[in-house]
């Protein structure tokens, strides 16, 4: 599914940010992306959705090379990628129902394929009973689901979750790490940034992890 190989990004600073990071996730697969702070964790997601460009490598992604792809090939990747950020990047004026429609609405589905999907997704992440609030309605957890929700919403093959749990108390941490392990176990692959070591210990699964740029994998001991 990813296959990283020998990728550098310096951003044009003397120490490199990521320096010959290489690494492979298969299709299936749930993997952490670690590190303490500063460690290019964030970098590398960028890079991953390809939003930001690398000094040096490769990235293919379900076949294709992202350094290589022209815009189009590269927006027909992402349609195939669910993506989920930290602060949730919602629209703050825009319902639950819409905030998740809206991938679906790009893509030109009809009305009534886009209400189903959004219902179907809404249930899996348990928030369809607040599907016609706005964000500013919901608390940071329910927000958080909306952002999966969305995600989802496509049948992605793969999706990239950064930090999705960061500004969560642990409790709710846990709910949405749940519900990303369901999702994983109905065949989608899932890379995730995290530094939580709480997190990483309760729910085992590879680890890459990163430090001073340079990557190494391993699997939490039980």
């Amino acid at each position: 599914m990813i296959r990283v190989s020998h990728l550098n990004k310096s951003y044009n600073r003397p120490d490199m940010i990521l320096k010959d990071v290489s690494f492979k996730v298969e299709k299936g697969e749930f993997v952490y992306l670690s590190g303490p702070s500063g460690a290019g964790k964030t970098t590398l997601f960028r890079l991953l959705f390809a939003d930001i460009k690398p000094e040096g490598g490769q990235i293919v992604i379900d076949g294709l090379d992202l350094v290589r792809a022209g815009s189009d090939r590269l927006a027909q990747l992402r349609r195939q990628m669910g993506i989920v950020f930290q602060d949730y990047k919602l629209i703050p004026n825009y319902t639950v129902f819409d905030n998740v429609a809206l991938a679906l609405e790009v893509s030109g589905a009809p009305r009534q394929q886009i209400q189903k999907k959004v219902w179907q997704v809404l249930k899996v992440v348990g928030i369809e009973r607040q599907i016609d609030r706005l964000p500013v309605q919901l608390s940071g957890g329910e927000q958080q689901r909306v952002a999966i929700a969305r995600a989802l919403v496509n049948d992605p093959k793969l999706i990239l979750a950064d930090e999705p749990t960061g500004n969560l108390d642990y409790e709710i941490a846990e709910e949405i790490m749940r519900i990303l392990h369901y999702i994983n176990s109905q065949g989608t692959t899932i890379v995730m940034v995290t530094h939580n070591r709480s997190l990483l210990q309760r729910f085992k699964r590879k680890v890459f992890y990163l430090d001073h740029g340079a990557l190494q994998a391993y699997v939490w001991p039980d």
